[in-house]
């Protein structure tokens, strides 16, 4: 059981590195979208008229990223509760074969909440890459200075 743990582990730290190195990802690639629209303005009415143009696509996307980290919020705070029932269930054991069984399932279980928690970062950030992607295309192209 020791070795399953351990290998439990390793996996868990190899997907919360990929989380984090997801999330690394967004804010540079946010950054060179940024500097890439800005690139793209020739002035602040042309910036003004854009904007105004895409403000009715703008508010529905927001709105469905919005639900769609409710969806998220929701799914992972009962993930919590789920995990907090089986974490007090091992101390409920009356036998130890029962509480071998049962922090087995425990610790599968946490790695699949894991599993499911850094794919749906992965897929965020994902979304939000290539919304901040649409965007600066919408601008045109970059403006050669």
């Amino acid at each position: 059981m020791a070795e399953t743990i351990d290998e439990v582990f390793h996996e868990a730290m190899r997907s919360y590195e990929k989380a984090l190195k997801s999330g690394i990802q967004l804010q540079e690639e946010s950054v060179n979208l940024w500097k890439d629209l800005l690139t793209k303005l020739v002035s602040p009415e042309e910036f003004q008229a854009k904007l105004e143009a895409m403000t009715p696509n703008a508010f529905p996307k927001a709105r469905k990223r919005m639900e769609e980290f409710v969806e998220t919020f929701n799914r992972t705070s009962n993930q919590t509760i789920d995990l907090f029932e089986k974490t007090m269930g091992v101390y409920q054991a009356t036998s130890v074969p029962d509480a071998q069984r049962r922090m087995q399932d425990l610790v599968e279980s946490s790695l699949a909440a894991l599993r499911v928690n850094v794919r749906s970062a992965l897929d965020t950030n994902a979304k939000i890459i290539a919304s901040w992607q649409e965007l600066a295309d919408q601008f045109g192209p970059a403006v050669k200075k």
